[in-house]
């Protein structure tokens, strides 16, 4: 009878200490919150020989690559709180329009005002790193990473 005491005991101290970790953590949505400097664009070759999956691109080939996409070609994207996202270039305000993360976090959508849909894949996310990916099916076949870091800190 002791044991069953004490493996209750057990139990509910895990579930206990996994739901303070689970309350601490931030949402997906809460960490984008913040303005985040566009790093790289690296082309990932379906068929790629060779030991690296990235290899870097030069501006010509992406120009190729998003002929027929959304093109942001912002230096920094600063999503609000209030699921606003806005491109700012070198020149200024570009766009703004709404954003939401779906499926477990994983998955950033883009809506402009005319309705158009952009979707990319979260590969990761941290307070100072973003990685998403988007996949295209032109002259060639893969997928492009962009990468992201934290201008700011946004606890600062």
């Amino acid at each position: 009878m002791r044991i069953i005491w004490v493996v209750q005991g057990l139990l509910a101290t895990m579930i206990l200490t996994s739901a303070c970790l689970l309350i601490q953590l931030e949402s997906p949505e809460e960490l984008l919150v913040g303005e985040w400097e566009e790093l790289s664009w690296e082309y990932e070759k379906v068929n790629h020989q060779g030991n690296s999956n990235y290899s870097a691109i030069d501006e010509a080939q992406k120009r190729e690559i998003i002929q027929n996409l959304i093109l942001h070609e912002s230096e920094i994207w600063q999503f609000e709180p209030n699921k606003r996202l806005t491109f700012i270039s070198a020149n200024g305000r570009k766009e703004s329009l709404s954003w939401h993360v779906k499926g477990r976090g994983n998955i950033l959508e883009l809506r402009h005002d005319d309705e158009r849909i952009e979707e990319y894949q979260v590969q990761q996310l941290s307070e100072d790193l973003l990685v998403i990916h988007f996949n295209f099916d032109l002259q060639v076949k893969g997928i492009v990473k962009m990468t992201f870091k934290r201008m700011n800190n946004k606890n600062a």
